[in-house]
């Protein structure tokens, strides 16, 4: 049987860890310094107790099954609490939290059991420190979001207020523009609102938005010009978000405006994929009638502002204006410059 005080528990003793043998009955027969500073206890009173004294009183049952399981299992060696959380009692009734494993060796007595458990309550309390920063952070995070939003709005709104009071059609057109703009970058900031996940956005469902709002703003008839989208499930960060947001905008704003003039039918298609090099292709397409010069040329706001967000993402952005417009553009994943 090992000796309580022999050279083995005086090495043992230079660990900070509580080390505790048990025997077969589950009668602690070696507690080491650790084990005194941790539970409270003196060698001297505490070996030859059960090892109850050691444990809350609801875990006792479930504990001296466990010891019987393992006693009956072909390992060694198992860390303990892998499905739940491990406490101790300390003398005077204290639980705390705590990791341990256990380990077992056939004597001539029988079945020795060796816990090393360390007492984890400053852990503990520093992670739920953490949580509890990281709660607050992600409601700050949140709240930022939605002012940034209403504050967008509010700029949308006035822009649409000073458009109604211009009567130069073409001055009222630009304000109009500029609002759609405004209000792509606002529904950015209400999807991480809404989002589980302040990082990231979910694109397709910010797209939804998007073409809803624009063919409300330009008083298209969704009958009669249908708007397709066939979108990956990606997640943009913001930084990716945004000029993407403006770039759908954009080219989305050209084809409702130009591609179907006199009332006539169409589709439009965008399609955003990813390869498995983490290289994102967006595609904005029509079967209209083409780009005009007044739009597809490099005198055109809107399409210069496409290519300066291209250079952002660090994209390359490919138009074709045959059997309708079509806008490629392709970047890397979370890639912006």
């Amino acid at each position: 049987m090992l000796k309580s005080a022999g050279p083995l528990a005086k090495i043992l003793d230079l660990a900070e860890d509580a080390i505790i043998s048990i025997d077969t009955n589950q009668r602690i027969i070696l507690f080491n310094q650790g084990a005194e500073k941790i539970f409270g206890y003196k060698r001297d009173e505490i070996l030859g107790e059960p090892l109850d004294t050691l444990l809350p009183a609801r875990f006792i049952e479930a504990h001296r099954h466990y010891i019987e399981e393992f006693s009956a299992s072909p390992v060694s060696a198992r860390t303990m609490g892998e499905r739940r959380e491990l406490f101790g009692r300390r003398k005077g009734g204290i639980d705390f939290p705590a990791e341990a494993s256990i380990s077992k060796a056939k004597v001539e007595e029988g079945w020795l059991f060796t816990v090393i458990l360390r007492d984890i309550t400053q852990r503990k309390i520093a992670d739920e420190a953490i949580r509890t920063s990281l709660r607050e952070k992600e409601v700050l995070l949140k709240e930022i979001h939605h002012r940034v939003k209403n504050n967008l709005q509010v700029v949308s709104s006035l822009l649409g207020l000073q458009s109604r009071a211009i009567e130069d059609g073409a001055l009222r057109k630009m304000f109009q523009e500029s609002q759609n703009r405004v209000h792509s970058m606002a529904l950015i900031h209400e999807s991480l609102y809404q989002s589980a996940n302040l990082s990231e956005i979910d694109f397709p469902a910010y797209i939804d938005q998007l073409g809803e709002y624009l063919f409300r703003s330009y008083g298209i008839d969704s009958t009669r010009v249908k708007l397709e989208a066939f979108i990956d499930q990606l997640r943009l960060t913001i930084d990716s978000a945004v000029p993407c947001g403006l770039i759908i905008n954009e080219l989305v704003s050209n084809c409702l405006k130009y591609a179907f003039p006199g009332g006539r039918n169409g589709k439009i298609r965008i399609e955003m994929h990813e390869d498995d090099k983490h290289s994102i292709r967006l595609a904005v397409s029509d079967n209209g009638v083409g780009l005009p010069d007044g739009a597809g040329g490099s005198k055109s706001l809107g399409l210069r502002l496409v290519r300066t967000l291209a250079d952002q993402l660090g994209a390359t952005v490919e138009m074709t204006s045959s059997g309708g417009a079509r806008t490629v553009l392709t970047f890397q994943a979370g890639g912006h410059r």
